[in-house]
């Protein structure tokens, strides 16, 4: 290869390397957080060149910074979850403040006020730093991995937590048909800041996962799995970076689970069925049969302690539901050629001969169950929806030093749903 050919190869990786290095700064301020403040003595005069470390208390990872000039520093890309953040710097004791906790997407920020002293002198403050971000306009919310767990979920959809956030609405009426599901996906129709339910952004890890309709991510039996897999997301209404992008409305962003230190798992199964139903006023005489099987399991911990973390979730949903459909059908009179006049009173009738190449096809039309008006009786029966979903998530999470880590998560759904009648 020639000299000239060299160079445009060097060129082009380097351009390469330069995005992938940007885009991957991009996608990690979406997934991780960011632990800044301003280092100072008593006196309130800054200190540069002061080491600041935070430890997470699950992985027992570190990250540095150093204090500039201004006695500013800033660690980015840090992953959510509680912290414990210690400064150093030379004449002064060291202090360490507990119960920091970072969030998805979050700045926090920690200031720290020096006392004159030895290094080996310890001042530690234990309790949570303000969780007031003061250094950005995004109006946003926050669903914490608590919130998640405990709060019941009809199906099990983490979606439905984002309702608990202002600004924040469900379109019942897009929610009802499912004709409508064609139109905008099956995922839950939620509104955010007033905009239409296909104009928001899903995100789980950085990626997004619209559905095909730009809506919310759902299966066909209309439910988002994933709560056991899910550590916490946020929901940002109004004012946020165009890191984002992709969306005229809100943003929904997840991030799921990583392995810590000690060994985390659970399981559970869920039945519903149809047993203590009220009947609906449209039912035809019986409750619909409704049956779910949601069931599942999780665990997590270290494949080597402080170095390498796995996660892998599991969860399953049988369900056969039947909801009540009505359709018109013949009347009893209509079928012996008896038709109404002035329909619907039927005062007066008249009668006509049924074509014998039509009488075989009059079975095909069942009896009316319901109200008759005219020439026409309701029908109505439970039509059954059968479906079946497996949801699965696996990750791996890998720290080569306190500025490098690696993290691959590995995401699939895989559902199908049968209507008969």
């Amino acid at each position: 290869m020639s000299k000239t050919g060299i160079r445009r190869v060097l060129s082009s990786l380097a351009v390469v390397i330069a995005v992938l290095c940007l885009s991957s700064r991009l996608h990690a301020q979406t997934v991780s957080g960011t632990i800044l403040g301003t280092v100072q003595d008593q006196q309130g005069a800054v200190i540069a060149k002061a080491t600041v470390s935070a430890k997470s208390a699950d992985t027992g990872i570190t990250r540095t910074a150093v204090s500039d000039e201004n006695g500013s520093f800033r660690i980015v890309s840090v992953p959510a979850g509680a912290y414990e953040i210690s400064t150093t710097a030379p004449g002064f004791k060291t202090e360490v403040r507990t119960g920091v906790q970072v969030t998805v997407g979050g700045e926090v920020n920690v200031p720290f006020s020096l006392t004159v002293g030895a290094v080996t002198e310890k001042v530690e403050v234990t309790g949570e730093a303000a969780q007031v971000d003061v250094s950005s306009s995004t109006l946003a919310g926050f669903v914490n991995a608590t919130t998640i767990r405990e709060l019941p979920l009809n199906g099990r959809d983490w979606l439905q937590l984002t309702l608990l956030q202002p600004g924040t609405s469900f379109n019942t009426g897009q929610n009802q048909l499912d004709a409508r599901h064609g139109q905008r996906g099956n995922g839950t129709a939620i509104s955010i800041s007033g905009g239409r339910v296909t104009e928001n952004s899903f995100r789980i890890d950085g990626i997004v996962v619209n559905d095909y309709a730009n809506a919310g991510p759902g299966s066909t039996l209309r439910v988002n799995m994933g709560v056991d897999a899910i550590r916490e997301f946020s929901v940002l209404t109004n004012s946020y970076s165009t890191e984002y992008g992709m969306s005229s409305s809100g943003v929904v962003n997840a991030i799921t689970k990583s392995g810590t230190n000690e060994y985390h798992g659970g399981g559970y199964y869920f039945h519903r069925n149809s047993a203590l139903d009220a009947r609906n006023f449209f039912d035809a005489g019986t409750i619909p049969a409704f049956r779910r099987h949601q069931y599942g399991g999780y665990l997590g911990g270290a494949v080597k302690k402080d170095k390498t973390f796995f996660f892998g979730n599991y969860e399953s949903l049988r369900e056969v539901k039947s909801l009540t459909v009505s359709v018109d059908t013949l009347s009893p009179n209509a079928r012996k050629g008896i038709l109404c006049s002035n329909p619907p009173s039927c005062t007066s009738t008249k009668q006509v001969t049924v074509d014998s190449r039509m009488i075989p096809y009059l079975p095909v039309y069942p009896e009316p169950n319901g109200a008759v008006a005219g020439d026409v009786g309701k029908f109505s029966y439970g039509a059954p929806r059968s479906g079946l979903e497996h949801y699965y998530v696996a990750k791996m999470d890998h720290y080569f030093s306190s500025s490098t880590t690696l993290s691959g998560t590995y995401n699939i759904r895989q559902d199908r749903c049968h209507r008969a009648g």
